[in-house]
């Protein structure tokens, strides 16, 4: 009986063994790059990336996902904010993979690599580890770890030269890169300028958006030869044609908001109201920058034009002297925030919001100035 036991625990762990690692590629696999366009969701604004291993005599037809994650995940908006929300590494077919594009109405873009077949199976098994139950967890960082960087480390790390990373509009900013996505969502624009500190405003060293990885990968060259012979379109989204006045998700139309709001500051509830907001928000932004893992939202000096010192402002009026210095100190710090923006894609995303800030702070100080004569 026991030998018998013996055997078959034998046999169980050879079986284990041999289905432990995928079969290898034969000589006909191909592996490509998919890069895939922006959607309307707050995660997709700036497209995806993953990668895909065809083998036809294998039966084989993948595509490895980096940007996965569960919002079933308990305390998702904390952990995510945080920076300790766990992502995760998986693979569909590639007809579902690109269904669900499709059906999302978004682009996508195939470049094959022009690899060696020992170049292929390192990726390729590299792609199956990845997906080990040790493995296919990672903490997402917005710039320094997501979707596109992992595949960038895995391709980078089996051909001869790197990824090129110096492609046209990517030397610049990470805050310049950013905005430049977000020409026509500009109250995402506005939340990620305001959130994002000062790390963003360094010149970009890493390809961590999907189409500049895939301009990157057009414009390598592997001992003389193009990495990528070609990029083909596998699915071109549908364009509205219809016509639209000013949008709502604009800069143009939140100035005509401020513009509104700048008038109904002589009302003093109406400041008190917006002097409480900016309070909120200091505190938000202060508390944020310690307790987040995340390093763009770091040393954040969003935290001067939102200062938590306005909310205090509409409870120390009848103290004048305090209610003055206050005044005075929240003025400072507006103007200190402008003097350290000044060459920042910051200061012009958020000009509305100094402009209405300033005008509330003089209209507070003038009628302070008015009651203390």
């Amino acid at each position: 009986m026991t030998k018998k036991m013996i055997y078959l625990l034998f046999c169980l762990f050879v079986v284990q063994m041999a289905f432990s690692k995928e079969r290898p590629l034969s000589d006909r696999a191909e592996i490509s790059v998919l890069t895939c366009g922006t959607g309307d969701e707050l995660y997709s604004l700036f497209g995806h990336t993953a990668i895909r291993v065809s083998d036809p005599f294998e039966g084989i037809d993948r595509v490895y996902n980096y940007g996965m994650f569960d919002f079933r995940t308990p305390n998702f908006y904390g952990k995510f904010v945080k920076g300790d929300l766990l992502y995760y590494a998986d693979y569909s077919t590639y007809r579902n993979f690109i269904g669900s594009y499709v059906y999302d109405n978004r682009a996508v873009y195939e470049q094959a690599l022009d690899l060696t077949p020992t170049q292929k199976e390192e990726i390729w098994q590299k792609l199956n580890e990845s997906l080990e139950e040790e493995n296919k967890f990672y903490v997402y960082k917005f710039i320094d770890q997501n979707c596109t960087t992992k595949v960038v480390d895995i391709i980078n790390s089996s051909i001869a030269t790197p990824v090129k990373v110096d492609v046209e509009g990517n030397t610049a900013t990470y805050r310049t890169i950013l905005n430049s996505y977000l020409n026509k969502r500009y109250f995402e624009m506005l939340g990620i300028n305001l959130i994002f500190g000062s790390k963003v405003d360094a010149h970009s060293t890493l390809l961590f958006l999907p189409d500049k990885f895939m301009q990157g990968l057009a414009e390598t060259k592997v001992n003389g030869k193009p990495l990528v012979p070609e990029t083909v379109t596998v699915f071109e989204p549908e364009v509205s044609t219809e016509k639209s006045g000013i949008s709502v998700n604009s800069m143009w139309f939140f100035s005509l908001v401020v513009l509104v709001l700048a008038g109904l500051m002589t009302q003093r509830g109406v400041r008190s109201v917006y002097f409480v907001i900016l309070g909120l928000l200091g505190i938000f932004f202060f508390v944020v920058g310690f307790y987040s893992l995340h390093g763009e939202l770091l040393s954040n000096n969003t935290v001067l034009l939102c200062s938590p010192i306005f909310l205090i402002l509409p409870f120390i009026r009848k103290n004048v002297k305090i209610a003055k210095l206050l005044q005075l100190l929240t003025l400072v710090c507006v103007i200190l925030y402008i003097v350290l923006n000044i060459t920042s894609e910051k200061l012009l995303v958020t000009l509305p919001l100094v402009l209405l800030t300033l005008v509330s702070l003089a209209i507070e100080m003038r009628i302070a100035k008015k009651y203390n004569k």
